[in-house]
């Protein structure tokens, strides 16, 4: 590891952070163009509260030097190709020229003497990003899953930790859909299933199993949305099976065979219907932040005849899967009645022959974001999802152009001030889902996404697992991983059946 020292200014300059006897050239040639970053950190906008954003410089030379300044705070000088940024330096830069802009020269040698690019110019926000994330890792096939992990990781450094592994409890257990109400932890749940199923729900900080699986649901909860104030979760059943493609770049279905939506009362372990149909597929609850909306999302698929068996059933849907397309949807609540309106629609998806699918609504509640694919809802595996933004007030609807990518946008959540979002893309290679960051404006603007910093810029690229379900946090899980992977394999209490809401 170089060793960078510190060197004070004698006047009133900014300090200077430096490896030992590196001076800048004098005499270096312009290139005229931007050097070539790998994460692409070039003319991005990024929190002041974020990890050191390292890269790697992807050109040609045998000697680079990069500095990183603002018109306030330390000058940084960073030797080699690779560069890792000294955190305690970069939180100084960022903070001095937080609402300002920072700036990126990348110099490079090569045999002919020393090449300078254009400058870097990133924008530094006013407002902060939540100071963590979770998110599942999985392999990005559908064969096994042999290692699966729940992981936390803090966005202001590189601090990465296990919520939960299933490796440790027992082969072939899976781990999925984890949620937090509000955006905090004393009151989240995660999902297990295979061996030992069951949700693993977390009330006032206090964790325990319960099965949410009654005679009257279809399936036990599987898409979560905590109420933001209430101990309430809405979640959709969902009966589903998959078909496989041997052309198709798609390569998987997931389908519904059955779906509705249900409420779980978390104090009385109870759950209750909300929506009970028989041919409408429901998924994807996502509550606004005042708690007096719920959205979803639902398709209709016309049947000539009611078939006989499931089996019928399944087989009329998988050679109709194509026109299974969802529209979003909400119903009003009331939170003291706990009873919710008719719905209706607020993304006609269908009428566009496009399918809609995870709703998700701005803290501010003007900005409604969700992904828009041509048919179905399972947008991981379909590389034409993007992005579509609508805003409730004008009714403007419009594709997110400044983020999406020629391959699969997925998954996202807000921030909680509402001026940031990440989401899930596989514009990197086609294959595996990685997390990407956007700032969002007061006039629903977004810049250039940005890849999520590791200490090794490289490491995202390597790592061989995808990204899955990310979700913004205040705060991390403070029960300790061990307590939840022992409670993963007890056995789960049986909730009880409420009736019709």
């Amino acid at each position: 590891m170089r060793l960078l020292l510190i060197l004070s200014s004698l006047l009133s300059f900014p300090s200077l952070v430096s490896c030992a006897r590196r001076e800048l050239p004098t005499d270096a040639a312009a290139v005229n163009r931007a050097p070539r970053l790998e994460p692409d950190y070039v003319s991005i906008t990024i929190p002041a509260n974020i990890a050191p954003m390292n890269f790697t410089v992807s050109e040609n030379g045998t000697e680079f030097l990069t500095r990183l300044s603002g018109e306030k705070g330390p000058t940084i000088l960073v030797p080699g190709k690779t560069v890792r940024i000294p955190p305690r330096s970069w939180a100084e830069l960022l903070s001095a020229n937080r609402s300002g802009k920072i700036r990126i020269d990348v110099f490079a040698r090569e045999r002919d003497g020393w090449r300078q690019f254009d400058t870097v110019v990133n924008q530094v926000a006013e407002e902060p990003i939540d100071p963590w994330i979770s998110y599942r890792l999985i392999e990005p096939g559908y064969e096994h899953f042999n290692h699966v992990t729940i992981n936390q990781r803090n966005l202001e450094g590189f601090d990465e930790r296990p919520i939960f592994e299933n490796d440790t409890t027992s082969n072939w257990q899976c781990v999925n859909c984890h949620s937090y109400q509000n955006r905090r932890t004393d009151d989240m749940l995660f999902h297990l299933r295979n061996k030992h199923p069951g949700t693993v729900v977390v009330r006032d900080g206090v964790p325990w199993k319960v099965d949410l699986k009654v005679d009257q649901t279809i399936s036990a909860g599987a898409y979560p949305a905590w109420h933001p104030t209430l101990k309430l979760v809405a979640f959709s059943v969902n009966d589903t099976f998959q078909i496989f493609h041997t052309q198709s770049p798609n390569r998987i279905e997931v389908l519904d065979s059955e779906s509705d939506l249900v409420l779980y009362d978390v104090e009385k372990n109870e759950v209750s219907h909300i929506l009970k149909t028989k041919d409408d597929f429901e998924i994807f609850p996502s509550f606004s932040q005042d708690g007096r909306w719920l959205y979803y999302c639902s398709a209709k698929l016309a049947m000539k005849s009611k078939p006989k068996t499931q089996e019928r059933r399944d087989e009329l849907i998988t050679a109709k899967y194509r026109d299974l397309r969802y529209n979003v949807m909400r119903m009003s609540f009331d939170p003291l009645a706990r009873r919710f309106g008719e719905p209706e629609v607020v993304v006609d998806a269908a009428s566009q022959d496009k399918s809609a699918s995870h709703p998700r609504l701005s803290p501010c509640g003007r900005y409604l974001m969700y992904c828009l694919c041509d048919f179905g809802f399972f947008t991981i595996w379909h590389p034409e999802s993007d992005l579509w933004l609508k805003d409730l007030e004008t009714g403007h609807v419009r594709p997110l152009t400044e983020v999406n990518s020629d391959d699969t946008e997925s998954f996202h959540n807000w921030s909680s001030n509402g001026r940031w979002f990440l989401f899930s893309s596989r514009r990197d290679d086609g294959s595996y889902t990685r997390l990407y960051f956007s700032h969002f404006d007061e006039q629903g603007n977004c810049s250039k996404p940005f890849a999520l910093p590791w200490s090794d810029p490289g490491y995202n690229l390597e790592l061989m697992k995808s990204y899955n379900v990310p979700e913004f946090m205040v705060e991390p899980v403070r029960i300790d991983w061990r307590t939840l992977n022992r409670l993963g394999v007890a056995e789960a209490e049986k909730a009880s059946y409420r009736g019709a809401e």
